[in-house]
């Protein structure tokens, strides 16, 4: 079974650390994924994701240690000429654009309090767009999936 959806958040003009769980969640039962992964991208530059607690005191620290990315607020010119910044796509390009969690009874195999969240590095509020693809069997596909036939058992 694939199952691929799309979903949008909107961001502001800072820095934006927004966790996604409840969209992952909500993918993985609409694809009826009990065992599987599930893969997350965010498409579009200046975009990134990352597995994190989100406990305030760790987000402010994650935004800080995000400061050491050299040029944050440069600017440049695309192909089509259109202003474009620097640092928030070099961020995203260090960070990663997508994360791939397996699935285990339903659920992200992660620790209790971690999350997959969505970093914004971009310095203007967009509404973002993200992709969550499940694979994996369900069901009854999962107990065939982890059946071992009769012959191979010890």
């Amino acid at each position: 079974m694939i199952f691929l959806r799309n979903y949008f958040l909107s961001t502001t003009d800072g820095l934006d650390v927004l966790s996604i769980i409840h969209e992952v969640n909500r993918a993985i039962s609409e694809g009826n994924a009990k065992e599987g992964l599930a893969t997350i991208i965010v498409p579009s530059p200046g975009g990134a994701l990352t597995i994190m607690e989100t406990l305030p005191e760790i987000v402010e620290k994650f935004k800080e240690a995000v400061k050491i990315f050299s040029g944050l607020d440069a600017v440049t010119k695309n192909r089509r000429k259109e202003e474009v910044t620097v640092g928030s796509r070099v961020a995203a390009a260090m960070l990663g654009k997508s994360i791939s969690i397996p699935i285990k009874d339903g659920k992200l195999l992660l620790a209790s309090r971690e999350e997959p969240v969505l970093v914004d590095f971009e310095s203007k509020g967009l509404r973002r767009e993200f992709y969550v693809q499940i694979t994996g069997a369900g069901g009854d596909e999962a107990k065939q999936a982890g059946r071992v036939p009769q012959q191979m058992r010890g």
